[in-house]
């Protein structure tokens, strides 16, 4: 009967130990407005992160961008642009979800701040700029320096028959 008692205690704890490991930190979102002149009406821009979570050797996390404009204006374009960052070291990499996404910091021990870019530009009359739900992965997870992440949205647009172009930014 011990033997039963300590393995069911055993099991315990290592469920308890992996479902701990396994959500690491806190989903964050950002909606930005930014209220144009001439009564315009109205630019936003939208970041989602979802939780930080452990993979293996890795962490993961899915994001999203987007840049809406509400009001009565013909848009000529509009445009979500976005920059993922982390603090790495030992020539770690992060990948965000894209063709030709990845970047990779150096061999050296002291933290670096690695960042890489995208966007998505919609230039049909729409009034709005959505990226697709995207995953990201950061390799190892020793040398990620931990609450580093951040995700920074620019939303632009150009509205027909005005030369100006407005945009605000959203960050998590």
């Amino acid at each position: 009967m011990k033997k039963i008692t300590k393995l069911i205690m055993s099991f315990a704890v290592f469920v308890s130990l992996f479902s701990f490991s396994n959500v690491t930190a806190e989903a964050a979102s950002q909606a930005k407005p930014l209220t144009l002149p001439s009564g315009y009406g109205k630019l936003t821009s939208n970041v989602w992160r979802s939780d930080l979570i452990t993979s293996g050797n890795t962490y993961q996390f899915d994001y999203q961008t987007s840049a809406v404009y509400s009001g009565n204006k013909t848009v000529e374009w509009i445009k979500t642009s976005w920059e993922t960052c982390a603090s790495l070291r030992n020539g770690a990499s992060m990948s965000i979800g894209i063709s030709n996404d990845g970047v990779t910091v150096g061999g050296s021990s002291s933290w670096q701040n690695a960042c890489k870019s995208a966007y998505w530009l919609n230039t049909k009359g729409q009034k709005g700029a959505y990226s697709e739900r995207r995953n990201a992965v950061i390799k190892p997870k020793a040398d990620y320096r931990w609450g580093t992440v951040s995700i920074q949205n620019e939303a632009k647009v150009k509205l027909k028959g005005d030369a100006r172009t407005f945009a605000i930014n959203a960050s998590v």
